[in-house]
């Protein structure tokens, strides 16, 4: 109760002087109602470059508390929910460029969602949609145990939200660290997959003008485009969410994006994928007699063709970009988002981690503190279980980029800037010769965060009441 009034007191305070509370709220709204404002102190300028002369000054002391606040840009749905918000509607476009080229060919070029997962390191306890998460096989039920006295089996029927799920059945029997390298290279696994695709595509592909098609010239011919997510399963192991897609190749222009032959169709690029996940491999650093020595793609491989219609591209594009924002604590309990501080305790010794999360951490750094692992860093990605690539990627030419994307959006900003005669539509941030107007600033962190929570809870107020306006206005609701 005491709180409640506090954080009520808290907001009272911030809403009883009419004019700060509207400079307060409008910083707010410039943010994008974002929960964990980066706070900034400072000053800037824009200075014309012709004749020297200040144009307009601002200063953090004119606005309430003497601190700025600009979004955290946080791609992260665990961390920051509005900013994930605009990143995972970067990732829609992103994803749903690619599903219809830039040539406007819909039909000429084949398209697939493929999920490569993770082979297994051991069995482990399972939702299955109200049903028992395993039952025992063979021989008689004192037998029915591993090794080391553990049953393996579980009549327990898990819910999605159940801790147990994903944790071994028996650690001792489970191969931790095999886990963790594998997370660790399925980067890697991935680059050599798309090289063992050319060799795949030249292998299955019918002679081309009488002649057997070399990898050389596939490659002269087609072109393998892709975007890629990253999403952890409750074992905690990852696996990847592709769109691939084939293209052809214009030799006078490089980065055109064309369709491929006709003989390039959907079932070939299926093939192609299946035959080189089934046969790619990379090389494990030896740590003990018990872990695999390469790691290779589990055995289940989905590949489904995408149709290039409106009601697929969104579809698709919306089923890759919700795991755009997911970190691995979303799928792995107990674990944060963010990557831990070099003085912050083992989290596997604290007994804040459930078991099985907890083994995976000690696995991790005790695998980083050998000879043969220490190139791959595993102490700074404790909080990814090992994974060292970035939840989202995509080759060059497959759609736009994030960073166009970001220049749209401000382009956009400053051209109604320009309408409003804004005196700070035009200064080139960069400072750029040819600017006519640059800005200059100086800027320092006071914080990360808003200063109390009767501040943040109000910027949730704002954000719901915000996207409530913004949803009737789609429904046609409001005006």
């Amino acid at each position: 109760m005491i709180r409640s009034q506090t954080v009520l007191g808290q907001m009272i305070a911030r809403m009883a002087d009419e004019d700060h509370y509207r400079r307060w709220s409008a910083q707010v709204e410039r943010a994008g109602h974002c929960v964990r404002p980066v706070r900034l102190s400072g000053s800037a300028m824009t200075v014309n470059t012709a004749t020297g002369e200040i144009e307009a000054t601002y200063s953090s002391e004119q606005e309430p508390g003497g601190v700025l606040l600009v979004a955290c840009k946080d791609r992260r749905e665990s961390v920051c929910p509005p900013c994930a918000a605009r990143y995972r509607a970067d990732a829609w476009h992103v994803f749903a460029g690619g599903v219809t080229p830039d040539d406007g060919d819909e039909a000429g070029h084949p398209l697939v969602l493929a999920t490569f997962t993770a082979p297994s390191f051991g069995h482990v306890h399972a939702c299955r949609d109200g049903g028992v998460c395993r039952t025992a096989r063979g021989g008689k039920r004192g037998n029915r145990t591993c090794e080391h006295g553990k049953p393996l089996w579980c009549h327990a029927r898990h819910t999605p939200g159940d801790g147990m799920v994903g944790a071994p059945l028996c650690e001792d029997c489970a191969d931790l660290a095999g886990l963790v390298l594998w997370n660790a290279h399925v980067g890697e696994l991935w680059r050599r997959t798309v090289i063992y695709i050319y060799r795949a595509l030249a292998a299955l592909a019918p002679n081309v003008g009488g002649r057997p098609v070399t990898v050389r010239s596939v490659r002269e011919m087609l072109r393998l485009s892709y975007a890629k997510v990253a999403e952890f399963q409750k074992r905690g192991v990852v696996h990847l969410h592709v769109l691939a897609r084939l293209d052809g190749v214009n030799a006078d222009d490089p980065d055109q994006v064309i369709a491929p032959p006709a003989w390039a169709g959907v079932d070939l690029l299926t093939a192609a994928l299946t035959h080189a996940a089934r046969r790619v491999s990379v090389p494990l650093p030896v740590v003990d007699a018990r872990t695999a020595a390469m790691a290779r793609w589990g055995a289940q491989l989905d590949v489904r063709a995408v149709q290039a219609r409106e009601v697929d591209r969104a579809r698709v594009a919306g089923y890759l970009a919700k795991y755009a924002t997911k970190t691995v604590s979303d799928s792995v309990s107990g674990l944060t988002a963010s990557r831990p501080r070099a003085d912050e305790p083992d989290v596997d010794g604290g007994g804040r981690l459930p078991a099985h999360v907890a083994a995976l951490t000690a696995t991790i750094r005790r695998l980083a503190r050998l000879g043969t692992c220490r190139a791959l860093r595993l102490a700074r990605h404790v909080h990814t279980l090992g994974f060292r690539g970035h939840v989202t990627s995509k080759s060059r030419r497959y759609s736009t980029t994030f960073a166009a994307l970001r220049e749209a959006r401000r382009a956009w900003r400053l051209a109604r800037r320009t309408r409003e005669r804004d005196p700070w539509a035009h200064p080139d941030p960069d400072g750029a010769d040819h600017a006519v107007t640059v800005l200059v600033g100086d800027w320092r962190i006071a914080g990360v965060g808003y200063r109390t929570l009767g501040d943040r809870v109000l910027a949730e107020v704002l954000g719901r009441e915000h996207r409530e306006a913004r949803e009737a206005l789609r429904l046609g609701l409001a005006e």
